[in-house]
C-alpha cells in the first residue's frame, strides 16, 4: 500500500565515508578533489525511509544465503505500470537483471551477430556505444536533430541508414542526456520503420517514472501488439528510488520467439536471481513509492526552474532547454567559444564543477555539458554560484 511519507529533498547525506563514484573518482576525473561533483547520475537525495525499513527488517534475519526473486516482487513493477503508464506486463515475460546495461548487452548476443550493426541516437549515454562495440557489432550512429535546443529524432536519416546488416536500435526513452519525452507520434513513426525493415528494438526506460507536469511516458510496447512483439523493455528502480547500489532490474520481452533467443544468451550470461537487499527494495518500492515519487518530481522541477531562471538572468552565453524528464540537464555551452577541451577546463578549474563533458555522448556533444540535479536546493545554488564566478571573471 502507498503511504505518505516525509523527506527532506533538501538535505543530502555526506556520502564522502562511503564508497560513492561521485566522490571516489573525484580527483582521477577532475583533476581536484575541491570540484563539486554533480555528473554520475544518481541521487544526493535521501533513499526513501520505506525502502530502508524494508531492507532493516530483512536483515534481522541471521542467515543471508540464496534466495529466489519471488513473483511478488515482479508483480509490485506490473503493478505500478499499469497505474503509471496503463501498460499491463506478464509474468512471463520478465528477467530479472542487475543493470538495464546488462539487459542491453544480453539482447546483443541474443539479436544480432559479430559484425552486424545497431543503431543510436547520439548524444546519448556512452555505455550505448561500448555495448555494441565490446560486443564487436558496428555502431550505426542516427545523430538527434537540434532545433533552438529541441532534440527530435532524424527518422527520414535513420531510415536511409538502415541495410541488411542492421539488426537493433537501442532507444532511450526518456532520453538521457537531452532530456526528450518521446511522443506517441514519433514513436510510432520509429515504430513502422522498424517494423518496415524488421529491426529489433531495445527500449531503455530506466527514467519513465522521472516526466515532469505536461508530458507522458509511452512505453513503447504499449502502442500497438505488432510493435510489441519487437520490444524488448528495459526497466527498473534504481534511478527512480535512488537505489542503483542495489543492482536490480527487470528486462520484459512479450514475444515468444524473441524470449526463447533472449533466455539462451541471457542463461549464458548467468544473473542469478540478484541480492537478497535488492529484491526486498524492489517490492518495497513499487508498493509504497507514489508519494513519494510525487513529492521528488515537484523538488526536481524547483530545481530545474531555478536553474533556467539563473541561467537566464546571469549567464546568458549558458542556454539549457528544460528536461521533460531524467533529472539530468543538457548544457548548451557553445555560446561561451571553447573549444571542448577548454570548456571541460573552464568547469573543472574555473567554476570548480564536476559535471559529464558532453563529448562523451558523441561527437555532437561538442560544446556541451551534462548537470544532475537530483540534489538538495543549497548544492544547485552552490553550483550556481561558482558557475557564475567563474562566469564573470571570463566574460566580463
Amino acid at each position: 500500500m502507498e503511504k505518505e511519507v516525509n523527506i527532506d529533498f533538501n538535505t543530502a547525506p555526506d556520502r564522502r565515508s562511503t564508497n560513492a563514484e561521485k566522490y571516489v573518482y573525484t580527483e582521477k576525473l577532475f583533476g581536484s578533489e575541491d570540484v563539486l561533483p554533480m555528473w554520475v547520475a544518481d541521487m544526493d537525495i535521501q533513499t526513501p525511509s520505506f525502502i530502508m525499513d524494508a531492507i532493516k527488517d530483512r536483515v534481522q534475519h541471521p542467515i543471508l544465503g540464496y534466495e529466489e526473486a519471488s513473483d511478488k516482487m515482479f508483480e509490485a513493477q506490473i503493478n505500478w505500470f499499469k497505474r503509471q503508464d496503463d501498460y499491463e506486463m506478464k509474468r512471463e515475460w520478465m528477467f530479472q537483471s542487475p543493470s538495464v546495461v546488462g539487459s542491453i548487452n544480453v539482447a546483443i548476443k541474443a539479436f544480432s551477430e559479430i559484425g552486424d550493426k545497431i543503431i543510436v541516437q547520439s548524444p546519448v549515454y556512452p555505455k550505448f556505444y561500448t555495448s555494441v562495440s565490446n560486443n564487436e557489432r558496428v555502431v550505426l550512429d542516427n545523430p538527434l536533430k537540434e532545433n533552438d535546443g529541441y532534440f527530435s529524432m532524424d527518422l527520414d536519416d535513420l531510415e536511409a541508414k538502415i541495410d541488411n546488416k542492421t539488426r537493433m536500435i537501442i532507444l532511450c526513452s526518456p532520453h538521457n542526456p537531452v532530456g526528450r519525452v518521446w511522443t506517441k507520434d514519433e514513436l510510432i513513426r520509429l515504430g513502422e520503420i522498424c517494423i518496415k525493415h524488421d529491426i529489433i528494438i531495445v527500449a531503455d526506460e530506466v527514467h519513465s517514472d522521472l516526466i515532469y507536469k505536461g508530458f507522458k511516458h509511452i512505453p513503447l510496447a504499449s502502442i500497438s501488439k505488432e510493435l510489441e512483439k519487437r520490444t524488448v523493455s528495459c526497466y527498473g528502480p534504481g534511478k527512480t528510488f535512488n537505489m542503483a547500489g542495489l543492482a536490480t532490474s527487470t528486462v520484459c520481452v512479450p514475444s515468444d520467439e524473441l524470449r526463447v533467443k533472449f533466455k539462451k544468451a541471457y542463461e549464458a550470461t548467468y544473473f542469478g536471481d540478484g541480492t537478497i537487499f535488492g529484491q526486498i527494495a524492489f517490492e518495497a518500492a513499487y508498493t509504497q513509492g507514489e508519494f513519494w515519487l510525487r513529492d521528488l518530481i515537484t523538488h526536481l522541477q524547483g530545481n530545474i526552474d531555478y536553474l533556467d531562471l539563473c541561467l537566464k538572468e546571469y549567464m546568458p552565453l549558458i542556454k539549457m532547454t528544460k528536461p521533460e524528464g531524467t533529472y539530468l540537464a543538457w548544457l548548451d555551452c557553445r555560446g561561451l567559444g571553447l573549444p571542448q577541451d577548454a570548456l571541460e577546463k573552464f568547469f573543472y578549474k574555473d567554476a570548480k564543477l564536476g559535471l559529464s563533458s558532453g563529448i562523451g555522448f558523441g561527437e555532437v556533444g561538442q560544446g556541451f555539458m551534462r548537470i544532475n540535479l537530483a540534489t538538495p536546493r543549497s548544492t544547485v545554488q552552490e553550483a550556481v554560484s561558482r558557475l557564475h564566478s567563474a562566469y564573470k571573471t571570463r566574460y566580463f
